[in-house]
């Protein structure tokens, strides 16, 4: 049996749910708002991440924003490229990894976000018109949900590295 920290807690796991359910909700109003679906299955999965644990570098709003618009844009690319199929899909979820990771903007559910627009056969205004706006969606929610149902701030960011005397170096601390 895992130690007690380790069991999960039924009141924080209702409110990670209620997280995510807004989030869902806000992003399928917006959706139908701007005539598009807003990328459901990988920013609802940032949206778990984000809701599960708001202080991980992987949810702050740059990486947001950053990893599923470079995914965005790998995957319009690999359709201009290669049309539609296998090689199109992998070259997207590639050049997304790959990229995130070189720029340091590394959010897992970009590279999803490359797929969905291969598999939307996405055009060249996917990124701005579908993508912005969804992060933009999950950005706005947690900003107002993080502090009712998680006690605290979104986005958190790190303190800079520790001067003497000073706070230890990585600590986190409210934007």
């Amino acid at each position: 049996m895992p130690p007690v920290r380790d069991r999960p807690r039924p009141l924080r796991s209702l409110t990670i749910g209620a997280g995510v359910f807004v989030s869902a909700l806000a992003l399928a109003a917006v959706g139908m708002v701007v005539g598009s679906p807003l990328l459901a299955a990988p920013l609802l999965a940032s949206a778990a991440l984000k809701h599960a644990d708001p202080a991980n570098p992987l949810v702050a709003p740059g990486r947001l924003l950053g990893g599923h618009l470079l995914g965005g844009i790998a995957g319009v690319g690999a359709v201009a490229l290669l049309d539609h199929g296998t090689l199109a899909y992998a070259l997207a979820a590639a050049v997304a990894a790959g990229g995130m990771h070189a720029l340091r903007i590394l959010h897992p559910p970009g590279v999803a976000t490359a797929y969905v627009a291969v598999q939307q056969h996405a055009g060249a205004w996917f990124p701005l018109h579908v993508v912005l706006a969804g992060v933009c969606v999950l950005v706005a929610t947690a900003v107002v949900l993080s502090p009712v149902l998680h006690g605290q701030r979104y986005p958190l960011r790190r303190r800079p590295a520790a001067r003497p005397g000073g706070a230890r170096a990585g600590a986190l601390e409210v934007a």
